[in-house]
């Protein structure tokens, strides 16, 4: 017999409550990330100020830089504002994936090398385990 370190895949039942938990959570992000956004146009305009009189070439670095943070916090209101769209748009009770965990498996010689890479699932609804499966097949 050896142990072997397996992934199992984490599916989420989506409940209205689950839904509206994750909507709730991606708005918080939203409105964090435009925070983000706001606060910094404001200190830009103080590192602007502050480049000047450094030079030319300081003022080109810093309007490069608040540039690339403007545009990665962007893209991530962007990516969460999708992210929205898909959780309002998906069918309640529908099995959604939500990551994975990493466990043990036994395996012994004869064993069904195509059943052991089938992995494990654990199915989730409301925070509550209601199902364990492994190969595919509800397990007890």
């Amino acid at each position: 017999m050896l142990t072997i370190r397996q992934p199992v895949a984490v599916k989420v039942i989506l409940t209205e409550e689950t839904k509206q938990s994750w909507l709730a959570e991606l708005r918080r992000h939203i409105n964090t990330t435009i925070a983000e956004l706001e606060e910094l146009e404001f200190r830009g305009k103080q590192m602007l100020r502050d480049a000047e009189k450094q030079g030319d070439g300081a003022v080109q670095a810093t309007e490069q830089h608040l540039e690339n943070e403007r545009n990665q916090r962007i893209t991530r209101r962007e990516q969460l504002i999708q992210q929205l769209t898909q959780i309002q748009q998906m069918d309640l009770n529908a099995e959604v994936p939500n990551g994975t965990l990493e466990t043990s498996a036994d395996i012994r010689v004869g064993d069904s090398w195509d059943q052991i890479l089938l992995g494990s699932e654990i199915v989730l609804k409301d925070g509550v385990v209601v199902e364990i499966r492994r190969n595919g097949m509800k397990i007890e």
